[in-house]
């Protein structure tokens, strides 16, 4: 506790200084002012917890300081130490809250009496404060937890209106008036590149983007955006003022992800509707134009709701179909050129609609997985046919928009490589090459030398280079480099590994030898890689 002495008398400063055992009362630091405008000088800069101060002092005595100290510094505790019993000292005091009102002569019994008060008061007052500064933090955490959990319940229809509507006006502004409504929803599924920028923590992600929002939509009074708590959207926006105008506050939104994280993302929108009863309503309108939003519309991120499918998508689907069946033909046939051909018109009639939802994406997935699962069972051949196939590859590009060339080119690829690894099985040199290729795969991390190989499949070293250049297409060598390459991106991309470390792991000894290789194959070096990695 620091303390403040002012009075024009230095006599009287000394006593009092004298007088009270400030070690007792843990009072480290003692000032002194002989007037009014000294003393507000000091308690602005170093806030005393307790002030004594004199009634009549030149400048500013005693009763201006008093309404100055109520109102400037309203913690302060004071102890007024006047030679008068005039009533008219006496009631600054008393009005202002002063703690005792001391006579001169000081009496150091009730000096000492007067500013023990003073002390325990301004530490209970203290210890309050900080009560409820811890209070007001935990509500602070919690508030948006609240908000989060029972605006999700009044989207998803589980909650009613009339339970909130005290709340949502007083602590969100909702205006008592408010008669339409409109809804956007966001899913951070359709951006990894947003949850790659949080390290792919998707709470801290929805929390950012929530505040995000409400900077351009909260703070214009205009709605609310909260962290929906079930499947389906991860950031809902509720739209209660200003609804024609909802679009123009998402396109902000967007720009101010784009600023700040170099991305934009796609928004479902649903139409405007009656508050309150449709609120439920507007948020299945706005998932669900989210889930339909045509992938072809490159740069279009908003997507207002549609009441139906378009009849370009419909009908270009049942000829798709038909080419997709088509397309499970030519692989049966086993003539690739005859297999990209089909795949090519295939593609090319899905891009041709001019429409390519997101369930419609997946659907065709989802069939094309079937064809290929059946052609895998009539020409493959035992564990070949029953093995689980990977993921298909994604379509989306570094700046989370849809390429349908992306997509299109990374199917033709999966499907060939899975083409080619199904001939492996059909020979003898081809299961021969696909088990050097296997024991590759599980032990990149070991020096492998080609005599190495061949001593353990009892073939010459002329041998295995030659049959493996056939089958594959590749020579050992190279593959071999390409897969330790690739492992290395992995641990790169998804660790804090040392560089050696890496380099042990993938079986190069030689740390510089590995930042060699890395950089030929590449182009940067490893540290290059990782920091651009960070960067993206």
């Amino acid at each position: 506790m620091k303390v403040l002495i002012v009075d024009d008398e230095k006599h009287v400063r000394e006593a009092i200084r004298y007088f009270v055992p400030w070690e007792k009362y843990d009072v480290r630091d003692i000032y002194e002012a002989t007037n009014g405008q000294e003393a507000m000088e000091i308690i602005l800069e170093q806030q005393p917890a307790v002030v004594f101060t004199d009634m009549r002092m030149p400048l500013m005595d005693g009763a201006e300081l008093l309404e100055w100290l109520h109102r400037y510094s309203p913690y302060t505790k004071t102890i007024v130490i006047s030679g008068y019993q005039d009533f008219s000292y006496v009631k600054p005091a008393i009005v202002y809250g002063g703690i005792d009102y001391l006579l001169k002569p000081l009496n150091s019994k009730q000096l000492i009496s007067a500013a023990e008060r003073a002390f325990q008061k301004w530490k209970e007052e203290k210890q309050e404060r900080e009560r409820t500064f811890r209070q007001n933090i935990q509500l602070n955490i919690l508030r948006p937890l609240y908000w989060d959990k029972k605006l999700s319940e009044l989207a998803g229809g589980t909650v009613s209106f009339q339970e909130l509507e005290e709340a949502l006006i007083e602590e969100l502004g909702l205006p008592r008036n408010a008669k339409r409504c409109r809804i956007a929803v966001i899913s951070l599924q359709s951006s990894g590149l947003l949850l790659k920028k949080f390290r792919g923590d998707i709470q801290l992600t929805s929390f950012v983007l929530a505040n995000v929002c409400n900077e351009t939509v909260s703070l214009r009074k205009q709605g609310f955006a909260f962290r929906y708590w079930h499947e389906g959207a991860d950031v809902v926006v509720l739209f209660w003022d200003g609804v024609e105008e909802a679009e123009d506050r998402l396109l902000e939104i967007n720009e101010s992800l784009k600023q700040a994280y170099g991305i934009s993302l796609d928004i479902g929108l649903s139409r405007i509707l009656p508050f309150p009863e449709g609120v439920s309503d507007a948020f299945t309108q706005a998932r669900q134009s989210l889930a339909e939003r045509n992938l072809l519309l490159l740069g279009k991120r908003i997507h207002e709701y549609r009441e139906d499918s378009s009849e370009a998508e419909r009908t270009g689907g049942a000829k798709a179909a038909a080419l997709l069946e088509k397309l499970g033909l030519s692989l049966l046939s086993g003539d690739i050129d005859k297999f990209i051909r089909s795949f090519e018109e295939w593609a090319n009639s899905i891009a041709g609609t001019g429409v390519l939802t997101v369930s419609g994406l997946r659907d065709w997935e989802e069939r094309l997985r079937n064809v290929l699962t059946k052609w895998r069972q009539e020409w493959a051949e035992g564990e070949e046919a029953s093995r689980a196939e990977s993921a298909f590859p994604a379509g989306m590009d570094e700046s989370s928009n849809f390429s349908f060339e992306r997509w299109r080119e990374g199917l033709k690829a999966y499907i060939l490589k899975m083409f080619s690894e199904s001939k492996l099985s059909r020979t003898s040199d081809s299961r021969i090459v696909r088990e050097i290729r296997d024991y590759l795969d599980k032990n990149y991390q070991q020096e492998i030398t080609l005599q190495h190989i061949a001593d353990r499949f009892f073939l010459s070293r002329e041998n295995v280079s030659r049959k493996f250049k056939q089958v594959t297409g590749e020579n050992l060598s190279d593959y071999l480099t390409n897969l330790r390459i690739d492992k290395a991106k992995e641990l790169l991309q998804n660790s804090d590994m040392r560089l050696s470390r890496i380099s042990e792991l993938i079986g190069y000894e030689d740390e510089k030898y590995f930042s060699r290789v890395f950089k030929k194959a590449t182009g940067q070096t490893p540290r290059e890689y990782r920091k651009r990695e960070e960067e993206s």
